[in-house]
Parts: C-alpha cells; structure tokens; sequence
C-alpha cells in the first residue's frame, strides 16, 4: 500500500501547472470542518484532507461526515481549456465538474446540471468557506449548504 501512496501522491505542484491557475494549492493540508445544512440548520462535523497527486498536476480530497457521506474528489488541471475538470465520487454517485474563477471565487460547475454549482467563496492559509448553490430561473444563486473550514496543524486546530 505504501508504494501506492508514494506513487500517487505529490510533496508539491507541478512546474507545468501555471501559478494563475493553481486554484486549489492552499488546500492541502487537513480540515476540520462545519457543514451547514441551510434548509433547516443541521450542521455536522467532520474532515477534509487534500494532496497533491499525480506528479503534482491534480488534488484529491477525502471528505469524511460522519453518518452522512464519505467521498473523493479528484481536481485535474486541463491545459487545454485553463479549466480545472472534477470527479467527486461517493457511493453510488460520480459528479461531474468543470472549476474556473469567476468574479474573485472558484465556482465549480455540474456538468450535467449547469444550476448546480460547489464554489469556494474564501480560501485563506488556515481557513475557507465553501458552499453549494442552486441558481434559481432569475439567475440568483440559493446557498443550500454551507462549509466553514478551519485547518488542522499537528492534529489540532492552528487555533487552539
């Protein structure tokens, strides 16, 4: 399993991979986070952990809600279309998503259901905010979830 990991995984980002599009760097790392369910207040907490993969030209992510999802999602950069192509898998279901900047967020956008979007409206070094939305027939967004996350240092918050 060892030569698994030291295969897949990344110390860093790719040269190949152009800083202005390195969308999702500060992530790496491990999160404890709050996710906000908006309709009616729920909030569980869990786990969030990133790395780089694939000789540094992707992230994958484990995201852990207890008694609620476990999934993946792996985050390729396309030099191509300067875009980020995203699966997020958990059982029984793969999301398809296209990421790009837009007005100062990163907005991921389903590829089978445009009105769906994931964006991560803050990304700081020690904290960020994400959130999914549905875009409603006026073109407003609706943030149906809501996620705050605050990184862990040593197995501990930064924090505490």
């Amino acid at each position: 399993m060892q030569d698994f990991l030291k295969t897949l995984t990344s110390e860093h980002r790719n040269a190949a991979l152009p800083e202005e599009y390195d969308y999702f760097g500060k992530l790496v790392g491990s999160w404890k986070i709050d996710y906000i369910d908006n309709s009616n207040g729920r909030s569980i907490k869990g786990e969030w952990h990133f790395s780089w993969v694939l000789e540094g030209m992707a992230i994958q992510d484990i995201i852990i809600l207890p008694d609620f999802e476990r999934g993946t999602t792996l985050r390729l950069y396309n030099p191509g279309t300067h875009a980020w192509d995203i699966a997020y898998g958990f059982t029984g279901k793969i999301i398809r998503l296209e990421a790009r900047k837009q007005d100062g967020l990163i907005v991921l956008t389903n590829i089978e259901n445009e009105r769906r979007k994931w964006v991560f409206a803050k990304i700081e070094e020690n904290y960020f905010h994400w959130q999914d939305v549905t875009v409603q027939d006026d073109g407003a967004w609706h943030v149906d979830y809501d996620l705050y996350a605050e990184r862990m240092v040593g197995g501990s918050l930064c924090s505490q």
